[in-house]
């Protein structure tokens, strides 16, 4: 499974029970423009590895098959695959990324260069940072130690003079939804259920919620009262 996110492995073994699941972590910064016209922008990278099955619980033979991807994916040469041994770490750290830059900057409008000029560096420091700081106490509170300058090292992933437009914007602005409930959704039900307080990531949450309503009315799926005539 080749998507960002947490806890996507649960539905796949609720219908497959007896798989195994690989899981791949991507940082390729890769959509659609113009239909059917593909921009990629930058390397493909990949970090991949095995999602524990416990009905299998066979830690070595899960491991030998995310090995044994990695060579297929790598074979053609134009793209970078980590093996990626702790998977929950993984995708922790990638969502200090995708659950507060991904959203934030389609909820602003703003690429996540712009988000990092805003107010000189106050939606960073004001937003951003707060959001982030709580994925982490979340992720550290799981067992994840996520380290503190990985909250840097995400805010300036991208270089300022690209002007990258993460996902969730790129799906916002074409009127598509948004994949919001893995991104944000779950790490805030993971923090709930472990009493980390997340104030930020609530926010971002029920902004994204509004939002993905908007779209909804927009494609006639939601049916709203008659605007009363005066």
């Amino acid at each position: 499974m080749v998507q960002n996110g947490l806890n996507i492995e649960k539905p796949m073994f609720n219908s497959f029970p007896t798989n195994m699941v690989l899981s791949g972590v991507s940082m390729i910064d890769a959509h659609e423009g113009r239909l059917g016209e593909i921009l990629h922008e930058e390397h493909d990278t990949l970090f991949l590895g095995a999602f524990n099955n416990p009905i299998i619980n066979d830690p070595s033979r899960e491991l030998a098959e995310a090995k044994k991807f990695i060579e297929i994916y790598n074979a053609a040469g134009k793209s970078t695959v980590h093996l990626s041994e702790d998977v929950a770490f993984a995708r922790w750290r990638k969502l200090v990324f995708n659950a507060v830059l991904n959203p934030l900057c389609a909820i602003l409008g703003l690429d996540d260069a712009r988000i990092r000029l805003a107010g000189g560096g106050s939606a960073i420091e004001g937003l951003v940072r707060p959001a982030m700081r709580e994925i982490v106490a979340t992720a550290r509170k799981l067992g994840h130690d996520l380290p503190d300058e990985i909250m840097d090292t995400m805010i300036h992933c991208d270089p300022m003079d690209l002007y990258l437009k993460p996902s969730m914007q790129c799906d916002f602005e074409k009127g598509n939804y948004m994949e919001y409930e893995y991104l944000v959704g779950e790490p805030l039900r993971e923090a709930e259920k472990i009493g980390v307080s997340t104030p930020t990531l609530k926010v971002i949450y029920e902004i994204c919620n509004a939002l993905q309503w908007r779209i909804m009315e927009e494609r006639g799926l939601v049916v709203v009262p008659a605007k009363r005539v005066l």
